[in-house]
């Protein structure tokens, strides 16, 4: 049996308000790339913490590459964080080339073509926009190759071009047999780049599955957002023909039901006076939001 890159058991660290994650367990193979999801607050960042090596568990195990011993993963490892990996007063280029001799790699100065900052890599940092920032973060992270890559919320900050790169990287990395894993709501990311997704909520992980099915079990429905002005009985809605879940937002209402002939009128109706009730509505297919309301009955993003 291959060995695994990265292994959880039980892994637990919760806070005294009660937050936090665990007990998960879960496992990350080579070459894939698997995404959590989860409202705020329900612990990507703990786990993915916990899993870099970054906070330690209280609870649990894990094993990276078959090797319980994080000094050992640290070496085959490599995370993007909120935090500032780089320093400021130095140009990207002095960045790539520090990392690269940390890590006893080549200098990999074609990163910053890649990244998009072939123009301003002899600039000092501090010049850099917070979205150039973000991309070189990503780019000393890639420096070596590391065989796991981890990244939380890995595209925030970036433009329609930056997340071109990424998602590139990411299926190259699969290509070569690097795994990574990765947390963050950005569905329409995910569904591009992972092979699997796991949902977390409350510090749980709900869902382990790979992408394709989860997409598959929400195939033949549809999500249908609605606006009212003023107050409506969701029962209502939910009494409508192949109506699964219906959710409040702030100013309706979120129904995922089943693909069917009539649904929008059906739904209408049950609204009732929608001269003076409805003020929006729109309709979409179904992805890994809906998937998640689906199997939690929460919205992804509450």
């Amino acid at each position: 049996m291959a060995t695994l890159a990265l292994e959880a058991e039980g892994v637990l660290r919760r806070y005294r308000n009660g937050r936090g994650v665990g007990p998960v367990s879960l496992q990350l193979g080579t070459g894939e790339v698997l995404a959590l999801l989860g409202p705020n607050g329900s612990g990507k960042t703990t786990l993915l913490r916990c899993l870099a090596t970054r906070s330690r568990a209280r609870g649990g195990e894990v094993r990276w590459f078959g090797d319980p011993d994080p000094a050992r993963a640290r070496s085959r490892l490599a995370v993007v964080f909120d935090a500032t990996a780089h320093v400021d007063e130095v140009s990207g280029e002095e960045n790539l080339r520090f990392f690269a001799s940390a890590r006893r790699a080549p200098v990999a100065l074609g990163l910053l073509v890649e990244a998009g900052l072939a123009e301003v890599g002899g600039e000092q940092v501090s010049n850099y926009s917070y979205g150039m920032r973000r991309r070189l973060l990503i780019a000393e992270a890639l420096v070596g190759d590391p065989a796991l890559l981890v990244l939380d919320e890995p595209t925030l900050g970036l433009d329609v071009e930056g997340r071109r790169w990424l998602e590139t990287v990411l299926h190259e990395r699969q290509r070569r047999g690097l795994s990574t894993l990765l947390g963050t709501n950005d569905t329409s990311f995910v569904e591009v780049v992972a092979t699997r997704v796991g949902f977390l909520m409350d510090g749980r992980l709900v869902a382990d599955s790979p992408l394709a099915e989860l997409l598959a079990s929400v195939g033949g429905l549809r999500e249908v957002s609605l606006r009212f002005r003023g107050n409506v009985d969701l029962d209502r809605l939910r009494a409508v023909a192949g109506v699964h879940q219906v959710v409040a937002s702030a100013d309706g209402a979120l129904v995922l039901a089943a693909r069917r002939d009539g649904l929008v009128a059906d739904l209408l109706g049950a609204v009732g006076e929608l001269d003076r009730l409805l003020v929006d509505l729109s309709i979409r297919e179904p992805g890994l939001a809906e998937c998640f309301l689906q199997l939690t009955g929460r919205p992804l993003d509450g």
